[in-house]
């Protein structure tokens, strides 16, 4: 009788945990993620153009190319969810995002060295939809904090009149990401100039277009 009422209520705590697990699985929680994919350059990005450098010269820019993209970040949640535990809003941190675009530059021998990079952070509100089970899908507006290099094919202009290094610190990000389980997939359409000028505000500088599309796969903890 002892045994058979040991049974019982080791059968119904093994049931209560199961249920918190499954209770946990499905509610939104904050998280780590990491994510990667291609990225694709949009409209003027796209286009070899002649820049203006502030003074009397003007500089060509090579078109920009798929190239790719990897962002580390934590989703944080701010209260509770609402909507009958379906919707949460929160924060996305990414604090951490580095990108590039290849080109198509006349000397093949040293193609990297002519690619545009990226690197810096976007922080954002987030709305977190749970429609069913366990699928969730995110909605976000960041601002993006940029730092660039860029060298195109100005090897027999003087250093005075380009600058290879730029930044940005309110360009834009809108994105819709779906996840189900610790899988994420997600689309961002990241839009803004940059300014090459070497930090250095007395010197020529060049603004260019750096809209892109980029598709995103990863996970989240």
């Amino acid at each position: 009788m002892i045994s058979m009422k040991r049974t019982i209520i080791s059968a119904i705590f093994i049931l209560f945990l199961i249920s918190n697990l499954l209770q946990a699985q499905t509610s939104i929680n904050s998280g780590f993620y990491f994510q990667l994919g291609p990225v694709f350059p949009q409209g003027d990005f796209a286009k070899s153009k002649i820049i203006n450098n502030g003074a009397t010269d003007s500089l060509p820019y090579l078109g920009a190319k798929i190239g790719a993209a990897l962002d580390l970040g934590f989703l944080i949640y701010i209260g509770p969810a609402f909507a009958n535990k379906r919707v949460r809003a929160g924060i996305d941190a990414t604090f951490l995002s580095f990108w590039y675009n290849s080109t198509k530059p006349k000397d093949q021998t040293t193609v990297t060295d002519h690619y545009y990079y990226f690197a810096g952070q976007k922080f954002g509100p987030v709305i977190t939809i749970n429609p069913v089970d366990r699928l969730l899908i995110d909605i976000s507006y960041k601002i993006n904090a940029n730092f660039a290099y860029h060298f195109d094919e100005w090897h027999n202009i003087a250093d005075a009149k380009f600058s290879k290094y730029g930044a940005n610190l309110a360009q834009s990000e809108l994105s819709l990401s779906v996840r189900y389980l610790i899988m994420k997939f997600g689309m961002q359409y990241n839009f803004g100039n940059m300014k090459y000028n070497n930090a250095d505000n007395t010197r020529p500088s060049q603004t260019i277009q750096v809209n892109t599309l980029r598709i995103m796969i990863g996970l989240i903890f």
